[in-house]
């Protein structure tokens, strides 16, 4: 191991780049299998505390301002450059996938770690590479639409989303008899959304009971040892798209550029994508919508904006229009102030209900309700 890696191991949680920090700044190596010596135990102990850190500064990294500033300006670019303009002459979708839950891609991948972790190679933020969401969908088109009836809208012919038959190879493309087509569809690469970049990498742990047994050694038995193996995986939004790479005057290029983005979206909603999709891992839906507003008290003020005034009996009535309020309401209630605004104006008022359709407002603050008497208990 460099000795300069070794040296500066203390300073790299000042690191900015995940993927870098992964890859190249492990300090301490575990000891050879096996080993039993009387220093193996301590440099496994060791070893662990350092994996644990690595991690631990790659999360850090991840959470840095200034690291999250510059890949904004980045995905804006990249979306930016997106065909994904609703006038664009090459039909496509472009859309944003939340995980529901964890997501880890590149498990396996050859690394330092006994695990590893697909990044971005220039601003080590999560990334989910185009080449996996095409194999992801292939597969699901071929075993999933290609062995059910998809109803009105879509061809009825399921058969032909088999693989290497014509509605797979238009998708997909094919490879046969030395001839090769891309396909018409392109998946590109998901980038992780920035407002969702924060706490991105979590740290995780999978606990292999019977090692021995998977390395094809001895029988699973009740007296083996788990072995903890901690991992970092993902959670966040994704921007997912794809778009049509065929003839830009195809009548139905519209319409397969859809039907893949669907098809797309229901695999990673039922199989999932990258490693641990048996155990609920990599499953991207579409995010619910956001909660509506808590309901305002009594009590709190409200900002609006006076839209017509009637007199009623010698009282002045103003109708109302607060930011955000579907509709118009009613001020009223209360003592009104010695100058009274004009149409137009922006004032600060009270709530007097809190209905979503006809609200009303006062003046003043609403009276507090009284204090219960002592001694009245309510009935049951």
């Amino acid at each position: 191991m460099r000795e300069p890696i070794i040296d500066l191991a203390a300073k790299r949680n000042r690191g900015q780049h995940p993927g870098l920090l992964l890859q190249r700044w492990l300090a301490v190596q575990p000891p050879p299998p096996g080993d039993t010596s009387p220093g193996a135990r301590q440099q496994k102990e060791a070893a662990i505390a350092d994996r644990q850190a690595l991690f631990e500064a790659a999360r850090e990294a991840a959470d840095d301002t200034s690291v999250q500033a510059v890949y904004k300006l980045a995905f804006e670019r990249w979306e930016r450059e997106f065909p994904h303009a609703p006038d664009a002459d090459v039909p496509q979708r472009f859309d944003g996938l939340a995980t529901e839950g964890r997501m880890v891609i590149g498990l396996g991948a050859e690394n330092v770690l006994e695990t590893g972790l697909r990044l971005h190679h220039t601003y080590g933020l999560p990334v989910i590479p185009g080449s996996a969401l095409k194999g992801l969908a292939n597969h699901y088109c071929d075993h999933v639409w290609g062995q059910k009836h998809l109803g009105e809208a879509a061809p009825n012919d399921n058969k032909s989303f088999r693989r290497d038959e014509a509605y797979h190879n238009l998708l997909f493309g094919f490879s046969r008899d030395a001839k090769a087509d891309a396909g018409a569809i392109v998946f590109h690469d998901a980038w992780i959304t920035p407002d969702s970049v924060q706490g991105c990498l979590c740290q995780d742990v999978m606990t292999p009971h019977h090692p021995k047994w998977q390395n094809n050694e001895a029988a699973p038995t009740d007296f083996d040892s788990p072995v903890p193996v901690s991992f970092l995986s993902v959670t966040g939004r994704f921007r997912v798209g794809v778009s049509w790479a065929g003839p830009a005057a195809h009548p139905q290029a519209k319409n397969w550029t859809e039907l893949t983005f669907n098809l797309l979206k229901e695999s990673l909603k039922e199989w999932g994508i990258g490693g641990k999709t048996s155990s609920g891992y990599g499953r991207l839906v579409v995010p619910p919508p956001p909660p509506p507003p808590p309901a305002p008290k009594l009590y709190d003020k409200a900002t609006v904006t006076v839209l017509e005034r009637r007199d009623v009996s010698g009282k002045a009535t103003f109708k109302v229009q607060e930011v955000g309020r579907p509709k118009p309401g009613w001020l009223q209630y209360g003592t009104p102030p010695a100058t009274l605004p004009n149409i137009g104006d922006t004032i600060q008022v009270y709530w007097n209900n809190n209905e979503l359709n006809n609200p009303q407002y006062r003046w003043d603050a609403s009276p507090p309700p009284p204090p219960p008497r002592p001694g009245n208990r309510p009935r049951r």
